[in-house]
């Protein structure tokens, strides 16, 4: 059979198995196996309704499937809708997924400490607001990315905003004061409390949004990183 003629993407319904016609041998019986066991795994592998033939080529023994030349190896093929039982991950188990990522991979050097501290972010909000989800998920990541990329900053209080952003505060007092609110959209709201250079009795108030990339570079000349950081 020509694989050239199956069809350009196989999904969890729609896939390809041998069927075995009755009388097979037991090398025939064999491959049914071993070829549904693989697409199987392949499709749990890649969580996805969808799989491209090209990929499942690199898994399987295509040569020896379609080119058996042994007149007791050559399986018989036919389309066969199947309904295959894909988990779907929720955004509440993709957010503890990253505080476990936070927790053992990270550099962040305060990772035990944020990780717990999320995590009771995440009991807390799902209690208040059980059918919600705890935290935005693009939020928790563009912190962390941040965090990552910043690694000489303190430990800051971490909260949640009434939209279920990431908010982080650094502040050592009144006039030294850093919060950002970080967005899904990859951007960050910033306070900053500093005291002004040229009077230092005087508060300089700035606000701003810019994205989490150009966040440090937007307050390290207001002197931010002189209490924020190590």
């Amino acid at each position: 059979m020509n694989h050239s003629l199956l069809p350009q993407d196989v999904t969890s319904k729609d896939y390809l198995i041998p069927h075995v016609p009755a009388g097979a041998s037991n090398v025939e019986y064999e491959m049914h196996e071993v070829w549904e066991n693989k697409l199987s795994n392949l499709i749990r592998r890649e969580q996805s309704e969808k799989i491209s033939l090209d990929l499942i080529r690199l898994y399987l023994p295509w040569k020896q499937i379609f080119e058996a030349d042994s007149s007791t190896c050559r399986p018989h093929f036919e389309i066969k809708r199947e309904t295959y039982p894909i988990e779907e991950v929720s955004e509440d188990k993709k957010v503890l997924n990253i505080t476990s990522y936070i927790r053992d991979q990270s550099n962040i050097c305060f990772a035990h400490r944020l990780a717990n501290r999320l995590e009771f972010l995440v009991e807390a909000s799902k209690e208040e607001h059980p059918d919600e989800v705890a935290i935005l998920l693009d939020s928790l990541r563009n912190f962390v990315r941040f965090l990552q990329s910043a690694s000489n900053l303190n430990y800051p209080d971490v909260v949640l905003s009434p939209s279920k952003n990431i908010r982080a505060q650094w502040r050592t007092g009144p006039n030294r004061h850093f919060a950002a609110e970080f967005l899904t959209t990859g951007d960050a709201n910033f306070v900053i409390f500093s005291p002004d250079p040229k009077h230092p009795e005087k508060t300089i108030r700035l606000s701003g949004l810019v994205s989490v990339d150009s966040l440090i570079d937007t307050v390290e000349p207001h002197g931010v990183l002189a209490w924020s950081s190590r």
